[in-house]
């Protein structure tokens, strides 16, 4: 089976049900930082390939790694592209969990 990356509609609907799992706090900073899900440019072995950006925290950003199947949180480089990152497949509450624990807020 060949790979195809995430559409916009699978991941809202991916979103909706992973918050589902997310207590009430998480789910209501998700909304307080959440943004129209909206492609940017992210690193991967010396190429620029794109993934969805779902909020905005601080600084940093949550994106949805859609190789790895699994959500990220960073800062944008320089150059408003997301540095080579790790491979976590963390989902979206363990993001939000992190976040919120860190003081990373608005």
């Amino acid at each position: 089976m060949e790979w195809t990356p995430i559409s916009e509609e699978e991941l809202l609907s991916l979103i909706e049900a992973q918050l589902l799992g997310c207590d009430d706090g998480l789910v209501a900073l998700f909304h307080e930082i959440e943004v129209p899900p909206r492609r940017r440019g992210i690193r991967r072995f010396g190429e620029v390939e794109y993934v969805f950006v779902v909020a905005e925290a601080g600084a940093g950003i949550i994106y949805y790694e859609d190789i790895e199947e699994g959500f990220e949180f960073c800062e944008l480089g320089v150059d408003g592209v997301i540095p080579e990152r790790g491979c976590d497949q963390l989902e979206l509450c363990h993001i939000l969990e992190r976040i919120r624990s860190s003081k990373q807020l608005l």
